[in-house]
């Protein structure tokens, strides 16, 4: 079984945070976290529930009981796999993502789950999330529920229609207005075309602004002027498009035996 120590710093390095904002999150010294991932000395027990939450685990998993101590990224890449929506095909990039494939209430919580806590981790402002039909009105949804379950945050909600309704109203919830900072969260991003167009269309309702595109996974198809779709994306909307997993999660994933590695090696 993995030290206490061990668990801190594998975490710590999966969130990508240094000891230094580790210990200035618990108001501790950065020479203490590298005593404990040294396993030099063991964390006060009053910091094990800040740790916890830190990390976004149960303080069983810090102590490697009843589920291992994955990070949120691993957690939901082991979800992908294990449900099929993620699968190794040589050729993919690095891997095939079918989100059509979710399909019970658990992995939607799940994955709103994750989507909230990449958005605390990044240190995101906002008024607002919208999901674009049909994919993210699930995602977004739920990712709206579990900021306010798990960390106490109201913000509005709302998502686009395909077609307007009888009254043409062309979203579902909150109604956006000048100066709103929208997080817009989807499935995917490939060469941008289709976000492009509904991003267009939420413009024409007020002018706001595009805080933040985040997406499971970004295919990395190529746009208009030879850029990536999500460089173009966020070139245009003058915002950043996030995508919650990367290719080096995966592949970190199958070094660390988070999910089984493929047939063949990952490029």
């Amino acid at each position: 079984m993995n030290s206490l120590g061990h668990t801190i710093r594998r975490l710590r390095q999966g969130h990508g945070v240094t000891q230094e904002q580790l210990a200035e999150y618990l108001h501790i010294s950065s020479q203490a976290i590298s005593k404990w991932e040294n396993d030099a000395a063991l964390p006060d027990i009053m910091l094990l529930p800040l740790l916890a939450d830190y990390f976004s685990v149960s303080i069983d998993e810090l102590f490697c009981h009843k589920l291992q101590a994955y990070t949120y990224k691993e957690r939901f890449i082991k979800l992908m796999y294990d449900s099929g929506v993620m699968y190794f095909r040589k050729g993919s990039y690095p891997c095939r993502i079918d989100t059509e494939l979710f399909s019970t209430n658990a992995q939607i919580a799940q994955i709103g789950e994750c989507f909230a806590d990449f958005i605390r981790e990044n240190h995101l402002d906002f008024d607002a999330i919208m999901g674009l039909a049909y994919h993210g009105i699930a995602f977004s949804a739920a990712t709206a529920f579990s900021l306010y379950q798990k960390y106490g945050v109201t913000t509005g909600y709302f998502h686009d229609r395909r077609v307007p309704d009888s009254q043409v109203r062309a979203i579902c919830g909150y109604t956006p207005k000048d100066g709103d900072r929208i997080i817009v969260i989807n499935d995917l991003t490939a060469a941008g075309q289709t976000l492009e167009e509904r991003l267009d269309q939420l413009s024409l309702l007020a002018n706001v602004e595009i805080a933040a595109v985040i997406v499971i996974a970004d295919m990395q198809r190529t746009a208009e002027g030879g850029l990536l779709g999500s460089d173009y994306i966020a070139r245009k909307y003058n915002t950043r498009v996030y995508s919650v997993i990367t290719a080096e999660d995966i592949k970190t994933a199958v070094r660390d035996g988070v999910i089984p590695a493929p047939e063949y090696p990952l490029v």
